[in-house]
């Protein structure tokens, strides 16, 4: 009995064991399928469904799967061509595993105003599923993470890996590579070294950034760092960084292919930081630029150089553009042309852009050291974007001051033509862009300006001058100023100038001053556009020889009769030259000269001259004057008469050259008498002077 007891328990035994032995050959040719079917349930009791896998291989210490996709399989949320799990024994059964490798992983994530989301796997972020996902770290070999914005799509790729940190996951890359995924890019792919923090609805991130522009040798743009909170759907980031743009190093179109179209020829440096803040769906950013002799080269206008500081703000507010602002924390512009146009000087003001129209408030002082801050001129501008139209207008108020605020302080190609100016300039100036047509006007006011020039000083220049054009400079017709005094040799008081600029340049339509009771007439002969290089024709009309001798003040000299005629002057590198015209007597008069010849050459002929001067009665005057105004003249008299003291009144005509400057020849008296003439009219009998005529 006993041994038929024990008889059936060994058979029962043995029967057991073989069906254990049997279910755990079936349990292990079945692990796969059986792992399939855990994985599955657990993942789908956390909310993560629907998803695939294929577990290759299943052992003691790990897993391997394979085809994994999450989400639709048309359009998958994430995905990875295989995943390797490590655990130790009874891990895979908990949940919990050692670590896992993937390769060639697939993620996609959407932002948007209503927050971030990983399609199937927002419970991850949710924290759902009943007691949560431990999540081992995590490599990822080959990563490839689409982010959907409202501002566009953006592809991140390269190794990855993801940490548990807490409650959070820390996934890190140290080369990402950040790609613009559009047609036509906006920038270059960028390669990110940072990471990213992802608690519950929370996500964090800091990286440095670099664009490819060269994938030896990557360009540094800047460092960032940001957190955005996906409950409260509000976030802050910070980026800081700078750059050096050469012709031959990097270009902005390098960086941003956006930017091709502006062929931008940019040089010099740039600090910038800028600060981006979320709050729902609005967007604000603040960003500062720091310019370093920061150039802007080959444009309509030519090169130029910028120094300083700009501030601007704008971002989005319930999806529309909100004003952008830019602050111009007094910016230097100077001039890069070979020869420099202008004087550097300090740009302060806003600029502002909504809604398509472009707008800006600025105020231009200098930036020169004796009269840095100087108040140069009020700029306010205004663009339609989408009309292609805008306006710009200036205006400003000058007080010159010799050796400081002067035109050629200003204006360097005015050194040392228009020097040590006087008086004040208040001026204003229109432009506009209307239909592809750009057109320009001024008004400039002058209030007693005075300046030394090449070939004159002037005192006392007032009036008002229309501009019809600035781009060229044009006048709106022939217009008037008062010049209170010309000196060019002689001076010359209460004058009155006509001008007019045109196509073919400066033209002087007629310039008039009083001069000892008649006037002196200036009218150009031929078009100029600047005084360096000109032709006058200087006309004297009745001017009184009585009164030009008294003005004069030549000691024993006085004469009367009236002069007319014409002089013509060229200026010739900012010189006048006098090119011997034609003066003449109008009618017959009286010379009598009675002082000394200091130069004059004792002889018989001279002394006949001098005889014949001291009282003559002339009936034809004619003369010439030539050389330059600013320096040596050379005078020439003719002289038809008779001296009725001398020879009975015989006839003579006396050729005179007077040579000196102008000062000399009428204000000092000290001329001298180089050749001398003295021709006997032997044609002619004894000339009896009229009964009237008597010594001046």
């Amino acid at each position: 009995m006993l041994k038929s007891w024990k008889a059936r328990l060994a058979a029962t035994s043995a029967v057991a064991l073989v069906v254990l032995a049997a279910g755990l050959v079936w349990l292990w040719a079945e692990r796969a399928a059986l792992a399939e079917r855990v994985i599955g349930r657990a993942l789908a009791e956390r909310g993560i469904a629907p998803i695939s896998f294929n577990v290759g291989f299943i052992g003691l210490r790990s897993i391997s799967l394979s085809g994994i996709v999450i989400g639709d399989p048309a359009a998958p949320d994430a995905a990875a061509s295989s995943v390797t799990i490590a655990y130790s024994l009874g891990e895979l059964l908990s949940g919990e595993v050692r670590s896992v490798e993937v390769e060639e992983a697939q993620l996609h994530v959407t932002l948007t105003r209503e927050g971030l989301s990983l399609g199937a796997l927002d419970p991850l972020l949710a924290g759902e599923g009943g007691g949560g996902l431990v999540l081992p770290p995590i490599a990822v070999r080959d990563a490839a993470l689409t982010v959907a914005t409202p501002y566009g799509e953006f592809a991140f790729a390269g190794p990855a890996s993801v940490q548990p940190e807490g409650e959070a996951i820390l996934v890190s890359s140290r080369a990402l590579r950040i790609a613009d995924v559009a047609d036509e890019p906006r920038f270059v792919p960028l390669v990110a070294d940072g990471h990213l923090r992802l608690e519950g609805k929370r996500l964090g991130f800091a990286a440095s950034v670099a664009s490819a522009v060269d994938e030896d040798v990557p360009v540094p743009l800047f460092e960032a760092e940001g957190i955005y909170d996906g409950e409260t759907r509000a976030g802050r980031a910070t980026a800081e960084g700078a750059l050096v743009f050469a012709r031959e190093g990097l270009a902005p179109a390098a960086i941003a292919p956006v930017l091709r179209s502006l062929y931008l020829d940019i040089g010099g440096g740039i600090d910038y930081r800028a600060v981006v803040d979320v709050s729902g769906g609005d967007v604000s950013v603040a960003a500062v630029a720091d310019f370093t002799d920061f150039s802007l080269n080959q444009t309509a206008g030519g090169s130029f150089a910028f120094t300083g500081k700009v501030e601007a703000t704008g971002g989005l507010e319930e999806g529309t553009l909100k004003p952008i602002r830019m602050d111009l924390r007094g910016v230097k512009v100077a001039d890069l042309a070979l020869s420099e146009r202008f004087a550097p000087f300090r740009v302060e003001g806003p600029v502002k852009y909504a809604q398509g129209a472009l707008s800006a408030d600025f105020v231009l002082r200098s930036a020169l050291s004796p009269i840095a801050g100087a108040r140069l001129a009020n700029v306010t501008a205004s663009y339609d974007v989408p009309a292609g139209r805008g306006q710009v207008r200036a205006n400003g108020d000058l007080a010159f001051t010799p050796g400081q605020l002067e035109l050629q302080t200003l204006l360097p190609s005015l050194k040392g033509t228009v020097a040590r100016m006087s008086g004040a300039l208040s001026y204003s100036a229109n432009a506009s862009l209307k239909d592809g047509n750009f057109m320009s006007s001024g008004v400039a006011k002058l209030s007693k300006v005075g300046f030394t020039a090449s070939a004159a000083t002037v005192e006392g220049v007032s009036g008002t001058v229309s501009l019809s054009s600035l781009l060229p400079l044009r006048t709106k017709g022939v217009q008037t100023l008062k010049v209170g005094m010309l000196q060019t040799g002689v001076p010359l008081e209460n004058g009155m100038v006509a001008f007019e600029l045109g196509r073919a340049g400066l033209r002087i339509v007629d310039a008039n001053w009083p001069f000892a009771e008649g006037k002196l007439v200036l009218v150009s002969s031929s078009a100029s556009v600047t005084a360096e290089n000109a032709e006058f024709l200087l006309s004297v009309e009745d001017v009184d020889l009585s009164v030009l001798t008294d003005l004069a003040g030549i000691p024993g000299l006085k004469a009367t009769g009236r002069i007319n005629g014409q002089v013509p002057i060229a200026i010739r590198n900012g010189d006048p030259i006098l090119l011997d015209g034609n003066i003449s007597a109008k009618d017959s008069g009286v010379i009598v000269y009675r002082g000394e010849t200091t130069e004059a050459v004792a002889s018989e002929q001279t002394k006949l001259l001098t005889d014949a001067l001291q009282n003559f009665h002339y009936t034809e005057l004619a003369g010439g004057l030539s050389g330059n105004a600013n320096g040596e003249l050379v005078l020439r008299l003719s002289l038809k008469g008779a001296n009725p003291d001398l020879y009975d009144g015989y006839p003579f005509a006396i050729n005179v050259k007077l040579e000196g400057s102008l000062a000399d020849l009428l204000r000092r008296g000290t001329v001298g008498f180089r050749p001398l003439e003295l021709i006997k009219e032997q044609s002619k009998g004894a000339v009896q002077p009229p009964a009237n005529r008597t010594e001046p």
